[in-house]
């Protein structure tokens, strides 16, 4: 029977993973990637004209989803998913967006799946983090190994906040970054991108 968790501290106890929140970004030595007016005016006009009848799904498509669009264009290696089912333990889970390397044939499928990201229904980061936490540990049964870390994105859109599943460790970055902050964001959101493709690389090397 698939297992049902009712808050963090179930999961944890049911994978014997160890919680904690400390600084594994620098974020003071990452580079900020400079954007184009094009962008900087998109998002101004999705910002300026977001309602809340349909904010979750119009975040989603007009905030979110340019962001993590931008990052990917940069790195070739790597495949970006849409609401994907992905499955371990009898237990499913649907991670907003996911990053995973390519697979080898090819084809779109996935495939070694290195970071996901969670948007927070109703500015819920807790509830967020939570889903966080077991996309990440079904992420990181479908790598087959507990040293591979699994980075994960949980974002209200204005807010962004970062964690890293890796052994039995699950930790939170303590410090959020805002939209407001773009060009910074972009480079943090590059940077995970790269230690994806570090990974990558290593998945390669070792198959």
């Amino acid at each position: 029977m698939p297992h049902h968790f009712n808050n963090t501290k179930e999961i944890l106890a049911h994978y014997h993973l160890v919680y904690q929140i400390a600084k594994f970004i620098d974020l003071e030595n990452i580079p900020p990637i400079a954007t184009t007016d094009s962008f900087k005016e998109e998002l101004d006009f999705a910002l300026a004209n977001r309602g809340e009848s349909d904010k979750e799904a119009f975040t989603t498509e007009f905030i979110i989803v340019p962001f993590l669009r931008t990052v990917w264009r940069k790195h070739p290696r790597l495949s970006l998913f849409s609401h994907v089912s992905i499955q371990a333990d009898e237990i499913t889970v649907i991670p907003d967006y996911l990053v995973t390397a390519k697979d080898p044939s090819g084809y779109k499928a996935v495939y070694q799946p290195l970071l996901l990201t969670v948007e927070a229904k109703n500015e819920q980061l807790e509830k967020g983090w939570e889903q966080a936490l077991l996309q990440a540990v079904v992420c990181q049964r479908l790598n087959g190994a507990n040293d591979i870390p699994v980075l994960a994105i949980v974002t209200t859109g204005d807010v962004w906040q970062f964690g890293r599943l890796e052994k039995q460790v699950f930790t939170r970055h303590p410090l959020p970054v805002s939209i407001q902050h773009l060009e910074e964001l972009l480079g943090i959101l590059d940077a995970l991108f790269s230690e994806c493709e570090t990974v990558e690389t290593k998945f390669r090397q070792a198959s």
